[in-house]
Order: C-alpha cells, then structure tokens, then sequence
C-alpha cells in the first residue's frame, strides 16, 4: 500500500491538533467553582459576527449592505467547514453561491451620490476575482480533488482578506 503525501500531511496535521489540544488542555489551571473565579479571570476577546461598517458609509445604506454581508457570511463559514472537513458537496455549494452572490456594480457618471461611488476601485477588482477563485473552488469539490481544493480556498481566502481591507482602509 503506497502512503501519498496528502495523507501523511493528514495525519501529521492531525497530531500535531491534537497534541495542542492536550497542551492547551493540560496548561489550563483548575477552574475554582462560584462566581470569584469568573471575576478573577479576565475576560478573553471573542470574534465578533463581522466587520465593523466603516464611517463613510451613510447611515441609511448600512441595513441594506448589513443584510447582504450576513448571507455572505454564513456562505464563508459553510465555505470553510466544508472544505476543512472535506464535505465537497457543501464546499460546492457554498462555493456556488459565493460565486453567484449578485454583485455591487461600479458607480457610473453621474451617481456621484450612491454607495457605489463611495467604495474604492480595489473593491470591485477584488470583488470580480473572489467571483472566479469562487467558481475554481466549486469544481475543485466537484472533482473532490483535496489539494486544488485547499490551494483554491487559500486563494480565495487571500481575496477575501483583500477586500475586507479594501472596504475598511477604503484603498
């Protein structure tokens, strides 16, 4: 039986989560019961839901650009378990409708005045590419090939970090 690479780097990724669960596990100090333990230990920061929506966006386009980023948010977090855990059916079809999302268009002459005027080019750039690493990402999972799989979201996840931070800095 021949041993691939992908499956030692399985089983080595494996150990190796493993073995810092045991440590995270085994240096975490004996929780003492009642409230004084909680006060006494600082409280640890924790992800919040998305990202903060940054001071140029007006006030009454915020609900709308809320709503759109939720979906788009679930889509990611259903992007990232399924690939992470190999689920190609749900990595396809989170990849698909990531891919599917409709899209902000760029402002045109004279709408000065709209959302789209306000966020940089870079946005749309990113916008359009996270569109086509999408589309790769889906027939990864269609082919159940792991390693264009994981290249395809590392690729995708680099676009998407772009682009938040494009819509954040407004670069």
């Amino acid at each position: 039986m021949k041993i691939s690479r992908l499956s030692v780097s399985l089983v080595l990724v494996g150990f190796v989560s493993a073995g810092f669960m045991l440590h995270a596990s085994a240096a975490e100090p004996p929780r003492a019961k009642g409230s004084q333990a909680s006060k006494a230990r600082p409280a640890e920061p924790k992800a919040t839901s998305g990202l903060p929506t940054p001071d140029y966006i007006p006030e009454a386009a915020r609900p709308l650009l809320r709503k759109k980023m939720e979906r788009h948010g679930q889509d990611a977090r259903d992007l990232m378990f399924g690939v992470t855990l190999l689920q190609y059916d749900i990595a396809r079809a989170a990849a698909q409708r990531i891919a599917a999302e409709p899209r902000l268009v760029r402002p045109i002459v004279g709408g000065e005045d709209d959302l789209n005027a306000l966020l940089p080019e870079r946005f749309f750039v990113l916008q359009d590419e996270s569109r086509l690493r999408a589309q790769a990402l889906a027939a990864a999972a269609e082919k159940r090939d792991d390693k264009a799989l994981g290249e395809s979201y590392g690729r995708l996840m680099e676009t998407c970090v772009g682009c938040h931070s494009a819509y954040l800095n407004r670069q």
